[in-house]
């Protein structure tokens, strides 16, 4: 049997699946026994992540002045944005395995290496300390409803784009581009003006489309007060989306998004996401400029106001009368591949 992996998050102490057997040769393990233990082991992660309460995070979060944004209009939903380095590893450990336990429902994330490597989270060491982690929380159960990131550049020290020994970026990697050959305008940037939008989430217990509409909403402000905290440090957002689905979170924003056509994206059947390349429709890369101060000042206002208002229905229209977003296509060619 496995050791525990225990981790606490709030007063709930969070255990690792046992079922993982190590060290048994292949030869006296059938493949219908062994499917059937990896399938106990990811319906155990499962289970384990549902019980977690996030219901003192936002408070000790803001005890600690760790916030960039929280948001709690007595619509039953709380949000907050912090970065990784003001979140206790407790809280971490279960954003991580929120993360993983969406992704394997989506049937974006690999069960067979989450299995293999005895895993009960996505790998923390992997979080930037300025990654942006937005977390909305039921009021009543505590538990998360809705999550995205906007992952910070790994390079230590921020490097000019056309920096030849810079590091790409996720996207970048997946889709085999180098951003600022593909939009030569984005030249002038430097790996830390940029954000990568990543694991938009929502609680797979969730079905109801007006409580979905709602986090979403709650998302889509928490990402736009959390830049506005940055005060001008993010001046792009990057990302990759199925062009029928997330692209009008997007659009919502009041972003002008650039597609990019003409890739086609892959990872190593070694990471641990290679399935979310397999299993979603066409994904497309995409860039969208930050507006200037004023503009994103407009723009947290009316999201506050949405996020604040008793019919996320209502708001949505009112967003989608006040905010102007577009989408442009714009077709990679195959000499700008990294």
């Amino acid at each position: 049997m496995m050791p525990e992996n225990r981790a606490t998050t709030g007063t709930a102490s969070m255990i690792g699946p046992w079922s993982v057997p190590r060290g048994l040769p292949e030869e006296n393990v059938s493949e219908s026994l062994l499917g059937s233990v990896r399938r106990r082991y990811i319906q155990d992660i499962l289970r384990m992540h549902s019980r977690l309460s996030f219901g003192r995070m936002a408070a000790e979060l803001h005890a600690d002045d760790a916030l960039l944004y929280r948001s709690d209009h007595g619509q039953g939903v709380v949000t907050v944005a912090a970065h990784t380095a003001s979140i206790p590893e407790r809280y971490l450990l279960g954003l991580a395995g929120f993360r993983l336990t969406g992704y394997l429902q989506a049937g974006f994330a690999s069960e067979d290496l989450v299995f293999d490597r005895s895993l009960f989270c996505e790998p923390i060491r992997d979080f930037h300390p300025t990654d942006t982690h937005v977390i909305t929380t039921d009021t009543e159960t505590g538990r998360i409803l809705g999550y995205v990131a906007l992952a910070h550049s790994t390079d230590p020290a921020p490097r000019p784009l056309a920096a030849p020994d810079r590091r790409l970026f996720p996207c970048e990697e997946a889709h085999a581009i180098r951003l600022h050959e593909v939009v030569p305008e984005t030249t002038e940037l430097r790996t830390h003006d940029i954000r990568e939008v990543k694991r938009l989430v929502h609680a797979h217990q969730v079905t109801d489309r007006t409580q979905r509409l709602r986090i979403t909403l709650e998302l889509l402000a928490g990402i736009t007060l959390a830049i506005r905290a940055e005060n001008g440090a993010v001046r792009m957002l990057i990302g990759d989306v199925e062009e029928h689905v997330a692209l009008r979170h997007l659009v919502l924003l009041g972003l002008d998004v650039q597609l990019l056509t003409g890739t086609t994206p892959a990872l190593s059947p070694q990471n641990l996401m290679h399935p979310m390349y397999v299993t979603r429709e066409k994904v497309l890369p995409f860039c969208a400029w930050i507006p200037d101060g004023e503009t994103v000042d407009e723009r947290s206002r009316l999201l506050e106001q949405a996020v604040a208002a008793a019919s996320p229905i209502r708001a949505l229209r009112g967003l989608m009368a006040e905010l102007s977003g577009s989408v442009r296509h714009r077709e990679i060619l195959g000499e700008a591949a990294a």
